[in-house]
């Protein structure tokens, strides 16, 4: 499956400490604050109760402090993908947004949405389902790469694996469209019955258009919304892949890069955690790497530490942020066919 041939992400342990950062201690992985509101998924109106805010895909557990429909989020390291779990106990299902990108700087004016009860229950009817309370539901946004929805994705490019019911469309206004084969203006297909763990689209039989999707957490019980951007033409990996001009840059601090220098530096926090240092000259970067037999794996890339750290994965490793969003991250790429080519120093 494409999807899981495409896992890869880049191997260290820990761009932040144990401690929450305060004042101008700044780790060197960074700490940022995300500000904003819970609101409703339908109305895009904050919500009238108290929310309930926690989040996920970070390490150790962020600050967070709410009231009413507003929160903060303190302590969330530079170069991180991350989704918020919300809700509003009666009226709002525990609902994982869509993924928040914080690179060096604060976020504010967050929107997560909750989906209500009331809506969630019209879904299920309106499709003939019997959600179960083991298995959570996905509300995807099929967007464009300006990020507008997209119409007329056909529901047989849609691939979840699970055993899962779907893909079920909506339509322009959110109401449910049943029986309709492809996405409408506003983008959206639900399944339900997706397994608790991690979701990301696989690869068609035949595709037509590239997914990408962020690999995103699915609670019993719960909704997970995730934005998909979608691309005509098939998925194609790049090739011929160099070590010093595409595999460095990706490590480095500003100009594009990752920012995993920042904390695997000589006596950075993730040097002390992971033994790993990628600030020095580009051949002795290349012998930490090969230094470690499971940091690159040759045989089977995808389980080189290199790729699987900073990746998402259930249960959760050490890695304090998700560095990739999703197996389809052009970087994340660049290191699985590095990998798959040799893994040389050229």
């Amino acid at each position: 499956m494409f999807a899981r041939w495409l896992v890869l992400l880049f191997a260290l342990v820990g761009c932040v400490g144990d401690d929450a950062p305060s004042g101008d201690d700044e780790p060197l992985g960074g700490s940022r604050t995300v500000t904003g509101e819970v609101v409703d998924f339908e109305t895009n109106a904050a919500v009238g109760g108290a929310a309930s805010v926690s989040t996920s895909g970070v390490l150790p557990a962020p600050r967070v402090t709410s009231q009413g429909a507003s929160f903060t989020i303190e302590g969330i390291p530079d170069n991180s993908t991350f989704q918020i779990l919300a809700s509003v106990t009666p009226t709002h299902r525990p609902t994982f947004g869509p993924s928040i990108d914080v690179l060096v700087e604060n976020v504010s004016g967050v929107a997560t949405p909750a989906v209500s009860e009331t809506f969630l229950a019209g879904l299920a009817t309106a499709f003939g389902v019997s959600p179960t309370a083991a298995r959570g539901v996905l509300l995807a946004q099929l967007v464009d790469d300006g990020g507008a929805p997209k119409a007329g994705v056909a529901g047989n490019q849609l691939v979840l694996a699970g055993g899962v019911d779907g893909p079920f469309f909506l339509d322009a206004n959110l109401a449910p469209d049943d029986g309709a084969t492809s996405s409408s203006a506003s983008g959206y297909v639900v399944f339900f019955e997706v397994p608790a763990g991690v979701a990301e689209f696989g690869q068609a039989a035949a595709p037509t258009v590239t997914l990408v999707m962020p690999s995103s957490p699915v609670n019993a019980g719960a909704v997970t919304i995730a934005r998909v951007v979608v691309t005509d033409g098939a998925p194609e990996l790049p090739q011929n892949v160099q070590f010093v001009r595409d595999i460095i840059p990706i490590f480095q601090l500003g100009g594009g890069g990752r920012g995993c220098a920042a904390c695997h530096s000589g006596g950075g926090i993730g040097k002390d955690l992971g033994g790993l240092k990628l600030d020095g000259p580009t051949q002795q970067v290349y012998a930490e790497l090969k230094e470690d037999p499971t940091r690159i794996v040759l045989a089977t890339p995808e389980t080189s530490l290199l790729l699987r750290m900073p990746s998402r994965e259930d249960p959760a490793d050490t890695h304090p942020n998700v560095t990739f969003a999703s197996e389809a991250d052009p970087d994340y790429l660049k290191i699985l066919v590095w990998i798959s080519e040799g893994a040389l120093q050229n």
